[in-house]
């Protein structure tokens, strides 16, 4: 299976959207595409990255152990810069399983990635994929609520 690609925008007066591409191919250069990305923005806070980084180790763990691994990788800047979106592609339909309360259980062997990527993201989505497998996309807001 061929590695997945990361894309972030690169600096960029103009406004387009355009991207740089790297190969992804482990949860490690998946958190060093987020801390690249993350370098440039001085409003962020520490605990965000860590956030984002121990979330996107989860699903590319979670894309290689139960989905057969990634097909595609995405780290962006929303428009504004407020927000990280991450998505990680596979190639299996199932929607991956696990609930918050999971996380309270301490003798459990397993089955807190999920619920522990929905504790540590701001939002969450699946998208099925048209050629198959499906796309996981979470955004974590970089700058605080106003009045927070």
């Amino acid at each position: 299976m061929p590695p997945a690609e990361a894309r972030f925008p690169a600096a960029d007066t103009s406004g387009a959207d355009r991207a740089t591409r790297l190969t992804v191919k482990t949860a490690a250069e998946a958190r060093d595409v987020l801390a690249g990305l993350m370098s440039g923005v001085p409003h962020h806070s520490p605990a965000v990255l860590m956030d984002a980084q121990l979330a996107v180790t989860e699903l590319v763990s979670n894309a290689s152990r139960h989905a057969g691994g990634m097909t595609g990788f995405e780290a962006c800047l929303d428009l504004d810069g407020d927000r990280l979106v991450v998505e990680v592609e596979d190639a299996d339909p199932r929607h991956p399983a696990g609930e918050p309360l999971a996380l309270r259980d301490p003798t459990a062997p397993g089955g807190r990635g999920w619920a522990m990527i929905l504790v540590l993201a701001d939002t969450s989505a699946i998208d099925p994929l048209p050629g198959g497998g499906k796309r996981i996309r979470i955004t974590f807001a970089l700058r605080a609520a106003p009045g927070a």
